[in-house]
């Protein structure tokens, strides 16, 4: 069994920065103005909404920022967190990056159902940037990490990547960027264990993003422009099978 804390003892925390990308679901005001008749109403239900959720633990934040760090303990963990642990703040270094990471879990969406639709599921999606900035940094692409990559990007076992996720915040580890287990470009992702090391309360900047779903393949095309990425369900078999999250 590999000595997580030596590797991360070894390795020894050093400064790091930098932007991240990350997506979320414009799903929100979508769902609620389905459930009611009227702006005043929909206003009702989401302060409602509101009361059920954890308080935020950094109210100077904008809420695309505080909101990953809001939720304790799911109903799944993460790849470098369990599931009675506090939750980490995950971004990727590229678009294709954060894009792949997504297309993942529309997928586990998609086949979570007890009966998906007949055709496509459209939703709409905001990327965004957030800048970065710790003294307190790894790179697990790099030594001496880069000899367990295997370990680190098994697209179905935490096991590895969860134990050293334990001993990174045990050593005071902030932020570390990682290979992705889901680009098949190899792409990095950046992981926040803290809201401190945001550098900004803002998003550097936001985008529309648009995502056709169907049980063979995920499409992610920009709102405004005509950039698209396309993912087959097939990038993210394992043995013929979709891996399940944490």
């Amino acid at each position: 069994m590999t000595d997580w804390a030596a590797r991360v003892a070894q390795a020894g925390p050093a400064p790091l920065a930098g932007e991240l990308r990350r997506l979320v679901e414009s799903q929100e005001e979508v769902a609620t103005s389905r459930l009611v008749s009227s702006l005043a109403r929909q206003a009702v239900l989401e302060d409602l909404l509101e009361t059920t959720k954890p308080p935020r633990r950094d109210s100077g934040l904008h809420y695309l920022l505080a909101t990953p760090f809001r939720y304790p303990p799911l109903k799944h963990g993460s790849r470098f967190g369990t599931r009675h642990e506090p939750s980490l703040f995950y971004g990727s270094q590229a678009t294709r990056t954060v894009l792949a990471e997504a297309a993942y879990y529309r997928f586990v969406f998609w086949y979570g159902m007890a009966a998906p639709p007949p055709g496509k599921l459209d939703t709409q999606h905001t990327l965004f940037g957030a800048a970065w900035r710790t003294a307190h940094g790894l790179r697990l692409q790099a030594s001496p990490f880069d000899a367990h990559r295997a370990q680190l990007t098994d697209p179905a076992d935490y096991a590895a990547t969860q134990a050293l996720g334990a001993a990174m915040r045990a050593a005071g580890v902030e932020v570390f960027e990682f290979v992705s287990a889901r680009d098949t470009g190899g792409g990095l992702n950046v992981a926040l264990f803290t809201p401190g090391a945001l550098s900004k309360k803002q998003p550097a900047w936001q985008e529309a993003w648009l995502c056709e779903l169907a049980g063979a393949h995920v499409r992610f095309r920009a709102a405004r422009g005509r950039e698209m990425h396309d993912f087959p369900v097939a990038d993210f078999l394992v043995n013929g099978a979709l891996p399940w999250p944490a």
